[in-house]
């Protein structure tokens, strides 16, 4: 053997090393804080094997698309500081290139696993043993769960949490991630429940990872035939997983369980294998045996309560709306706060209801987070990769491929509800790697790409895509040159007071009750004030013309943030000043109004139920004029708290430009692909075609 040969071995042995301990010791680098960062650093060690690594570099399916979705995510770096519409503006810094990095780093780490497992050697790392390290994540998962039923207030400082800058620990984000947890309580059936999540930082994450883990722990179990003890190991895994997968309330978890077992039931109704379905059904049988009273009551409270839909659905539909509108090509980057709610713009989570909040856009499901942080043309890319790697697998002729099958089929599920970033898509990856490790060994002729055939076509496809880059970047730089004159806004305070209605008046009130009328309510809300603020009315009635005025709202608060955007610092003030006394002078004629015609209706309320004499006419007069109107009436309806320095706008020059060259470099890329496949084609070429002797193979 040759000593550089040598080193290899050992340096690709201590790569498997790094990734048995990673998956084995998943509680220890939980319990540690370092569960985030473990993975990458094990990618850190894989890729200098590879780099080291002598011949052929293989790729799995779908490296094209997913290199080209990994040079969106990269690009997206130039598009954090654009501001998305539907939310909160501003707020570029270190803590969104944080978060962004982050994830980069996520996708570059799974990345780098799937490369390795696919030049990995199947006798020094057989398949098995892989399946058996993440069935023992599963085993930690399921009993994760079952600690977080039953002691879901149990937390810790990891020793990372202690080390950390006090800046570092105060960000919720991180906070998240290196604070160890077992369980979240929250109210989804209208009482406190614990959702397990431990060992993982949320609790979608644990469903996500039990399910996708589950299909590892079978595999193991069924490959090879024969292993009685494994077989019955696994039922009792599956059994006592559904007791925390119930418990969980995880809707998704559930759905991807029910695509296991249909799809396993038609897999084996497909190859004849009338054992392994019996075996099914009894596995099935003894779970609902003894589970089915209890667990079936949660089931159906969690399909009563299904308060998540209305708000998922709204989220994702704002998600859709502000990239079209915004950044169709490239996205933003990284996810954007929401302005207000979805019932109001100064709505917000508060402790007695932290659900009264909106989570950001591009969240709630990893499909919304690619979508809306690298565009349609990232999502375009991301669902291609699967879609490769799916038609690798479809037929599932060997264990592997049917467990990818198996996976992918429910990370499609989950794209849509979980945040899968993170282990999630590195179980997909391992599945993905060893199918093409495998099909490397078995098909080795045009089966799985090199790197060398990438890096080819990269070369091929460089001088055409380079220009068209070019072109395309600068194109969309000069289309954004009209759109980009407003160049600085300035943000105006306003408090709001809100008007007391007549039935306040104690006299008035005390009468209102006692007749048993209704009481109409005089109070109007911050998006009629919205309303109220850009009507053209309000905007003449200023004199002024600025190019663009926009309203939010301090959640859970009264206060206003009117922003007026302008070419020019100083004009920018000015037009704020001028469009928010506009603006209070059309207030105060429209309360008036309103109260007036409060007190009218009033006034024929009393009199339909008191005694039609002079004194009775007398009392309704006073009651609902003098009195009345008196008492109600502020002094004021609004006042100006605080006129923030003008700022200058962030240039969407960068993101049209960036999507511009984007779309160029996909031109490229195609134009290059399709002028390599033309001479395939003899006819099209007008070559003659050969006909084939009857010894030659086809």
């Amino acid at each position: 053997m040759q000593p550089g040969s040598l080193h290899e071995d050992r340096s690709a042995a201590a790569s498997g090393r790094m990734l048995a301990a990673l998956l084995l010791g998943y509680p220890l680098w939980w319990a540690l804080g370092v569960a985030a960062v473990a993975p990458m650093l094990v990618a850190a060690v894989m890729l200098r094997d590879l780099l080291r690594r002598p011949g052929p570099l293989h790729l799995p399916a779908g490296a094209l698309p997913w290199l080209l979705f990994l040079g969106c995510v990269v690009a997206g770096v130039l598009l954090l500081d654009s501001d998305a519409p539907g939310a909160v503006a501003g707020g570029f810094g270190a803590g969104r290139l944080m978060v962004f990095g982050y994830r980069l780093a996520w996708y570059l780490t799974c990345t780098i696993v799937a490369v390795w497992l696919v030049n990995s050697s199947r006798e020094r790392l057989p398949d098995r043993r892989v399946h058996a390290w993440i069935a023992v994540l599963c085993v930690v998962t399921v009993c994760g769960g079952l600690i977080g039923m039953l002691w879901p207030q149990l937390e810790f400082t990891s020793p990372l949490e202690l080390v950390l800058p006090g800046g570092l620990r105060a960000n919720s984000f991180v906070a998240t991630l290196v604070h160890p947890e077992v369980a979240d309580v929250q109210q989804v059936l209208g009482t406190a429940e614990a959702r397990p999540k431990a060992p993982f930082a949320y609790t979608n994450t644990w469903g996500s990872v039990l399910a996708l883990s589950l299909a590892y722990a079978v595999t193991w179990a069924l490959v090879p035939a024969g292993r009685v003890v494994a077989r019955i190991a696994a039922s009792l895994l599956v059994v006592v997983a559904l007791v925390p997968a119930v418990h969980s309330l995880n809707r998704g978890l559930w759905a991807c369980l029910l695509l296991f077992a249909v799809g396993g039931c038609l897999l084996a109704l497909r190859r004849g294998r009338a054992r392994t379905l019996v075996a099914g059904a009894l596995v099935a049988g003894l779970g609902a045996a003894l589970l089915l009273g209890p667990l079936v009551s949660v089931v159906s409270a969690r399909m009563e309560h299904q308060h998540s839909n209305d708000r998922r659905g709204s989220l994702a539909a704002a998600t859709v709306d502000s990239v079209t509108t915004g950044s169709p090509v490239l996205g933003f980057g990284s996810t954007r706060d929401v302005q207000g709610s979805f019932t109001s713009i100064a709505g917000g989570s508060t402790p007695d209801c932290p659900a009264c909040g909106v989570p950001p856009l591009g969240t709630q499901g990893h499909l919304w987070l690619v979508l809306f942080s690298q565009g349609w043309l990232g999502l375009a890319l991301f669902l291609s990769t699967l879609a490769c790697a799916l038609a690798r697998c479809w037929r599932c002729r060997t264990p592997n491929q049917t467990l990818a099958t198996f996976i992918l089929a429910a990370f499609t599920l989950q794209l849509f509800v979980y945040d899968t970033l993170g282990l999630p898509l590195l179980l997909v990856a391992i599945a993905v790697g060893l199918v093409a490790r495998e099909q490397r060994d078995l098909r080795p002729l045009g089966a799985v790409r090199t790197g060398r055939q990438v890096a080819e076509r990269a070369a091929r496809a460089a001088p055409l895509t380079l220009v068209l880059l070019v072109a395309g970047g600068a194109a969309g730089a000069f289309l954004s040159q009209p759109s980009a004159a407003p160049a600085w806004s300035t943000r105006v305070h306003v408090a709001l007071t809100l008007p007391p209605d007549p039935y306040s008046v104690p006299a008035v009130s005390a009468l209102v009750d006692e007749q048993a009328l209704e009481r109409r309510e005089l109070r109007v809300t911050l998006d009629t004030e919205a309303a109220l603020l850009l009507s053209e009315e309000t905007i003449a009635r200023s004199g002024t013309r600025p190019d663009g005025v926009s309203l939010t709202a301090q959640p859970n608060t009264q206060i206003l943030l009117i922003t007026v955007r302008a070419g020019a610092p100083e004009t920018s003030r000015t037009e704020a000043l001028a469009v928010v006394e506009a603006y209070l002078e059309a207030r105060q004629a429209y309360v008036t109004e309103r109260r007036a015609d409060l007190l009218t209706k009033l006034r024929s309320d009393l009199r339909q139920v008191l005694p039609r004499d002079q004194a009775s006419q007398v009392m309704i007069s006073r009651l609902t004029t003098a009195d009345a109107r008196l008492r109600a009436t502020p002094d004021e309806v609004g006042r100006v708290v605080e006129v923030d320095p003008p700022q200058a706008l962030p240039s969407r020059t960068t993101l049209h430009a960036a999507s511009g060259a984007a779309l160029g470099a996909m031109a490229g890329v195609a134009l290059t692909a399709a002028s390599r496949r033309a001479p395939e084609h003899p006819h099209r070429s007008g070559r003659p075609r050969r006909r084939r002797t009857r010894e030659e193979p086809r």
